[in-house]
């Protein structure tokens, strides 16, 4: 008899939230950019603010369910596979809107990396390994675009030979023209979801409960148990009701 598996319910709940909010944000980015609907807010700091804590929220989720699997290199050859497939379909029929090293390739390549390096990690004490890798990440926020430093004060600059080609687009060196709709390199990324893990490995104990069936926790924690198949679905059925809208 296979051994049923239990899920922790909440962070199925919590990635559900997540793309829900995402689903939101792209019907509003269709209507602003493809079917020229005005949303005054979405050109402002609020939609970006939406766009961050939404992209934040996924990278911590997954760095914290890494955790959690007992598959990471198989579940993440096939989210960096479903990045690559985004990107070979966004070329080929939305080539204004193309997505090169998008969330999914970067999400791919970090599940594979933490799970290959979960060892070294957990050598650290996680809460000096959460902070460490989050001031990291801070420090790296804006290296696309040459800076080094903390809130937008930049205390060093990158030498612009850096940012040169494809490989070093990959990993956060983008070269001049480079255009993506959805861009998520390895810095400062990589740091962030490095934090997640470490929250992970702060609430072990608790993050191995399974809080009830999936009926106490409605919709949204279903909908989180799916969120690659919706992901790579959604801005197709998107498009397809507002084309037939308008």
């Amino acid at each position: 008899m296979q051994k049923k598996t239990h899920r922790a319910n909440w962070l199925d709940f919590l990635r559900g939230l997540a793309l829900v909010l995402m689903i939101i944000y792209h019907t509003l980015w269709d209507l602003e950019n493809l079917f020229g609907r005005t949303i005054p807010w979405f050109t402002d700091s609020r939609a970006f603010l939406l766009e961050r804590i939404i992209c934040i929220s996924f990278i911590l989720i997954s760095g914290y369910s890494i955790g959690l699997s007992r598959h990471g290199i198989r579940k993440g050859v096939m989210v960096f596979a479903s990045g690559i497939l985004v990107s070979v379909v966004t070329y080929f029929f939305v080539p204004d809107s193309i997505i090169i090293f998008g969330v999914l390739t970067f999400l791919g390549v970090a599940m594979i990396l933490t799970t290959l390096i979960k060892s070294q990690l957990n050598h650290w004490t996680p809460i000096i390994g959460a902070l460490v890798f989050f001031i990291l990440f801070l420090l790296f926020y804006r290296v696309n675009q040459g800076q080094l430093g903390f809130l937008g004060f930049p205390i060093a600059t990158f030498s612009g030979s850096l940012y040169k080609n494809y490989v070093t687009t990959f990993f956060g060196f983008p070269f001049p023209g480079f255009y993506s709709t959805d861009y998520f390199s390895f810095l400062p990324w990589i740091f962030l979801y490095f934090v997640g893990y470490y929250l992970y490995l702060l609430t072990q104990r608790f993050a191995k409960k399974s809080f009830g069936p999936i009926r106490k926790w409605g919709l949204i924690s279903f909908l989180g148990r799916y969120t690659l198949p919706i992901y790579l679905i959604h801005q197709i059925i998107i498009y397809g009701v507002m084309y037939f809208i308008f």
